[in-house]
């Protein structure tokens, strides 16, 4: 009895915690199913402490839980009059306590987030490290006698060299949790940096199922602080730096769990990797809320003991969904550094999403030829497949816990000016490379480029920290501005706004780091938008790209957009905001339509807000303690030096780049400052210049053509110049050139003949009329001619028959093929398939029929009884004994 009734006792257990995982699953399936649940509990922002919080909550019926972590002024109220989760946003109480404007700053209903993790779909000498997959790490090996794969180096081992190996740095990974008793990871393990905030205790061990579901936190724990030299899988890149861990994306996701997250033991951990963000669908437009948001600056300001916690995040996997990082909040906030991918051979991976707010870039993986990367996985096992910005921002915290180590008092916008600084454009291959006004490489794939340990240890180890931060916001312009839709790049929106940088008072911003676009418009096909804004320098970030997945209604409402592309330039100026608008055919039918108000968005309102410094953030910088190195072997363009790179000079011999970099001369987009020495870039239009401003050109970028200095718009084949803007449109897609209006043909495309000033399809015969873009193409082998597309024929070729406008070698069900009418004709009525017109052509019958000599013959079944001897008497050709005995007698004639 006690044996039955301890199985019972266990069955009982089993059957519960099945059914509490099973209520876990279907809650996150309702939240991956796009259903907004929204919980009893609400983020209130109060001035006056706990107290007076406490008496507002009880005199409106509410519970003050108290303080929300370290978030000074937040509190989170629960409202038991109304469900713990429901569909339905609750307003009503929420409307009455806001109206206590004096003392309640902000009120917000937690709701339940939906967030994925970024998948796609030692002291070291010279001696190799004994970790038995340490030849396979190959973008630790690049620039290696024996490595030819990777077009450049992030120069790890190199920092290792430098005695840098992340000692004494705490990094930990928000995330699914970490396997904290892994033999590559358990002596590297601070259970001081690590928590459960899903089931409220302090281990972060994940939830183990089949399908090895929370795998993603220990892969990205390894692929920091795996261990060096213990014969067991991978070398993280800061192998002795202590790694932790925050359980808190198995379960329901909230505002309040990510900012606790967020801020979880902010004075003793150093760096905060994140490997997830909302869904990467190429539709969602999400960023965290207010107590993230809140959780953020806290971090910023009073994290690691006030030089601020360091955020690394991947910058998202939604490349195949055509998405865009500019519609994540969490790679948008100034206090994130952003980390892209790089694939072995340099390429930009499939998966990845471009966007201005990227700060640099790491390797991952790329295409089935090209390496992934090596790790620690569950049950103690290791992987080769760790793949996406899920394993590059990882990485990315690895080398700047080596930063870390070199300089512990570096502050979060030091960590990132370095990074800007030192990051490598060198073999990344992407067609948007540019210069900004400052003098640093950029791109939208990459963001700075390739982060370099070596240099980047090196120079912490030198670095001041920048001045002050400033913020300056500009005013909001509301312009109530139609964007109206254009398939020809000739009416796109253009607005202007002539910023002073807060110039003379306590805010102004000299030298950027940050500057936010934020913008509310309306529009009835969200993803047909692209926005482009364009600095006083000539330097333009790509804001938002075209979505084409994302049908939204919704527009942007105050949605901060953030770019880094003008680091280091001066905001003050003209800066022109574009928003273009590619709308589809199924949103327009013809351009007419198009540009009617219901079909067309409003650009409402746009503020900038420059954040950097009102000095320079690093003046003189230069390269001290340097007696110890032999000068003998300084590159030819220092005069002395530090190091044996140009980059590492104590003074120039020629010129120096805005990056530090000693050269022989500038660049030819580049001209010299003569009382400094310094190359500084061109204006934009300009191909080479003897000064700065527009009109010292000495010759033109493509494009363009020189008068009198200036560099004017010279129109290419295919667009005419506006007067009246100066702009170079673009003719009618008909038009291989045009005059003074889009329509107004001069010569026509391929495919088009020229009637008056307008152009028409025509197309020899054998070939039809594929599009615009395409022209003629041929018609499919099995038809002489065709119409609307290859397959669609006129008539056909020999040896192939006409059936629905196809031609075919065979015909469909009830039909045989004449190949001398070069048709299909129909069988006769008793046939399923026949080779003629005739009953007796028949090939196959249907089920109430039989084939018998060619000829389909109806099966039937006797209705009397003794019809085997009316068969054997010869009565089967009398009709009411062959009626009555139908199946027998049909027997006889087989």
């Amino acid at each position: 009895m006690l044996g039955n009734g301890f199985c019972c006792m266990w069955l009982f257990l089993a059957l519960f915690i099945a059914c509490v995982d099973l209520g876990n699953a279907n809650r996150l399936k309702h939240v991956s199913k796009g259903l907004q649940i929204y919980l009893n509990e609400f983020a209130v922002e109060i001035k006056g402490g706990n107290d007076h919080a406490s008496a507002i909550a009880k005199k409106h019926g509410f519970i003050n839980t108290g303080q929300v972590g370290t978030l000074e002024g937040w509190y989170i109220f629960i409202d038991r009059r109304i469900r713990k989760r429901s569909l339905e946003h609750h307003t009503g109480l929420r409307h009455k306590i806001r109206k206590l404007k004096r003392d309640v700053l902000a009120m917000e209903q937690l709701k339940i987030f939906h967030r994925v993790k970024r998948d796609p779909v030692m002291s070291f000498a010279s001696k190799f490290p004994n970790d038995p997959s340490w030849d396979e790490m190959w973008y630790m090996h690049c620039g290696e006698v024996n490595s030819s794969t990777c077009p450049c180096s992030m120069r790890v081992t190199d920092a290792w060299r430098a005695g840098y190996h992340g000692k004494n740095v705490v990094v930990t990974i928000l995330d699914d949790g970490i396997e904290k008793n892994h033999p590559d990871l358990r002596d590297n393990y601070e259970e001081n940096a690590s928590i459960d905030i899903n089931d409220g205790d302090s281990d972060p061990t994940p939830r183990y199922d089949p399908s090895n579901e929370n795998k993603h936190g220990t892969r990205c724990a390894g692929v920091v602080a795996s261990e060096l030299d213990n014969h067991i899988c991978s070398v993280g890149i800061a192998y002795q730096a202590r790694i932790g861990g925050v359980r808190m994306l198995d379960g329901d996701v909230t505002d309040k769990v990510e900012s606790a997250s967020l801020n979880f033991a902010h004075n003793f951990i150093d760096i905060y990797s994140a490997s997830w963000g909302p869904d990467d669908d190429g539709t969602t437009v999400e960023g965290p809320g207010a107590l993230a948001k809140a959780a953020f600056k806290n971090g910023a300001i009073n994290g690691r003991h006030g030089k601020g916690s360091i955020f690394v995040w991947a910058s998202g996997n939604g490349g195949h969904n055509k998405d865009s990082c500019a519609c994540d909040g969490y790679i948008n906030s100034i206090y994130t550094i952003g980390i892209s991918s790089v694939s072995q051979y340099g390429y930009r991976p499939w998966y990845l999403e471009a966007c201005a707010s990227t700060l640099a870039s790491t390797y991952s993986s790329g295409e089935l030829n090209e390496g992934k990367v090596i790790t620690t996985d569950l049950h103690s096992s290791c992987t080769h497949l760790h793949t996406g910005t899920s394993a590059s921002a990882p990485m990315a915290s690895g080398i700047i816990a080596l930063m870390l180590q070199a300089n512990m008092n570096l502050t979060w916008r030091d960590v990132q000016h370095i990074i800007v600084r030192t990051a490598k454009p060198t073999g990344l291959k992407a067609t948007d490379w540019v210069v900004n006004g400052a003098g640093y490489n950029v791109s939208h794939v990459f963001g700075f480029g390739l982060l370099d340990a070596a240099a980047m240890t090196h120079v912490a180890t030198l670095w001041k920290q920048v001045p002050e931060q400033k913020e300056c916001i500009t005013n909001p312009q509301r312009s109530n501005r139609p964007i109206i839709p254009s398939t020809d790049d000739s009416r796109h929106l253009v607005v202007n706004m002539d910023a002073r940088a807060c110039h003379g008072s306590e805010f102004e911003v000299a030298y950027l780091e940050h500057v936010i676009l934020r913008i509310s418009l309306t529009h009835p096909h969200r993803g047909d938008l692209n926005i482009l804004l364009t600095s006083p320098s000539g330097t333009v970030s790509n804001i938002l790209d075209r979505r084409v997945l994302d049908r939204s209604k919704l527009g942007f409402t105050e949605w901060d957009f953030m770019t880094t592309h003008h680091w280091g330039e001066n905001p003050m100026g003209v800066w022109h905001l574009e928003i273009r608008d590619y709308p589809r055919h199924a949103r327009c039918g013809d351009q007419h339509f198009c540009e009617s108000n219901a079909r067309r968005g409003t650009l409402e309102k746009w503020q900038l807000i420059f954040y950097g410094s009102s000095t320079h953030p690093q003046p003189n910088f230069h390269f001290e303690n340097c007696d110890a190195f032999p000068q003998e072997h300084c590159h030819p363009e220092c005069d002395g030096c530090c190091g044996a790179s140009s980059f590492e000079c104590r003074s120039c011999r020629h010129v120096v780049t805005l990056q530090g970099q000693c050269v022989g001369s500038c660049s030819d987009s580049q001209f010299v400052d003569e009382p400094t020495g310094v190359c500084k870039p061109c204006w934009s239009t300009c191909g080479t210049c003897d000064d700065a401003g527009p009109n010292n050109c000495t010759s033109c970028k493509r494009g363009y053509t020189l008068a009198n200095g200036e560099c004017v718009k010279l129109c290419s084949q295919g667009f005419y110049l506006e007067e009246s803007t100066q702009t170079c449109r673009i003719c009618d897609q008909v038009c291989k050139t045009c005059y003074e209006r889009s329509t107004h043909c001069t010569s026509c495309r391929d495919a088009y003949i020229f009637t008056g000033n307008t152009c028409r399809p025509s197309c020899p015969y054998g070939t039809y009329f594929k599009s615009v873009a395409v022209g003629c193409r041929s018609c499919n082998i099995s038809c002489v001619g065709c119409s609307h597309y290859s397959t669609r024929c006129i008539s056909c070729a020999d040896g192939y028959v006409m059936h629905r406008q196809r031609c075919t070698t065979d015909c469909s069900r009830r039909y045989y093929p004449d190949f001398r009418k070069q048709i299909c004709r129909e069988c006769h009525s008793t046939c399923k398939a026949c080779t003629g017109p005739f009953p007796n052509q028949c090939t196959r019958c249907s089920a109430n029929r039989v084939l018998h000599n060619g000829q389909c013959q109806t099966i039937c079944q006797d209705v009397g009884f003794g019809c085997n001897q009316i068969l054997t008497r010869g009565l089967c050709s009398i009709g009411r004994w062959n009626w009555q005995c139908c199946g027998t007698c049909s027997r006889s004639f087989f």
